[in-house]
């Protein structure tokens, strides 16, 4: 069932999630990603808190939180895709000044997949997964396009992840490319996501002409 089908399943399964309780969540994400990519520490202000530390960090506890908050926000928009990419490209364009670049995506998102999975357990289904890594595609696709339009910064090189070489991240790449296929073939799009994407381009065009 692809998107926007899944929309109440998302959302749905993100309301458990916060009866989880969002820091503790987001700490593991983090946990998640730093086990995936250890490197990617380096980019984060909480990168001198030594390991014992480091998930106790009121830094890091912070960080996961907003974070977490603002995944919240994305699913509450899912549904009005026109509003939504605009504020993902926003994000991408911001993160282009922390050193993040396209490859740190497909990491983040295994970390919320496995993050996900831990949390619901059972009720992480085979479907409900592959509705998260479609949806994930969209916004790290989103998120990329917006940073793709500002210069990368001169001092990307600390951001480099040191990925586990056994790390599988197959499904989110292929979501990735999927988005990414929803604006260079329009045929690839859903109908429903086709005419939000076109509407908000138009307006986007609107307020720079």
């Amino acid at each position: 069932m692809p998107f926007p089908d899944t929309i109440p399943e998302l959302r749905s399964s993100w309301s458990a999630v916060e009866g989880l309780g969002l820091e503790a969540v987001g700490v593991l994400f983090f946990k998640r990603i730093f086990e995936i990519a250890p490197g990617a520490l380096e980019l984060f202000s909480f990168r001198d808190v030594t390991a014992p530390e480091l998930y106790e960090s009121a830094k890091l506890k912070s960080h996961a939180l907003k974070v977490m908050n603002t995944v919240g926000v994305a699913v509450s928009m899912l549904d009005d895709v026109p509003a939504l990419l605009p504020v993902l490209e926003g994000l991408g364009k911001k993160h282009v000044d922390y050193g993040v670049v396209p490859a740190h995506y497909e990491v983040v998102g295994q970390a919320l997949l496995d993050t996900l999975a831990l949390g619901l357990g059972d009720a992480f289904t085979p479907e409900l997964k592959a509705a998260w890594a479609e949806i994930y595609g969209v916004v790290s696709s989103t998120m990329i396009k917006g940073a793709n339009k500002v210069p990368a910064p001169a001092h990307t090189e600390h951001g480099s992840y040191a990925t586990h070489s056994g790390a599988d991240l197959g499904a989110i790449k292929d979501s990735q490319a999927n988005a990414e296929s929803w604006y260079t073939s329009p045929d690839c799009m859903p109908q429903s996501v086709r005419s939000c994407v076109s509407r908000s381009e138009e307006r986007s065009e609107e307020h720079t002409s």
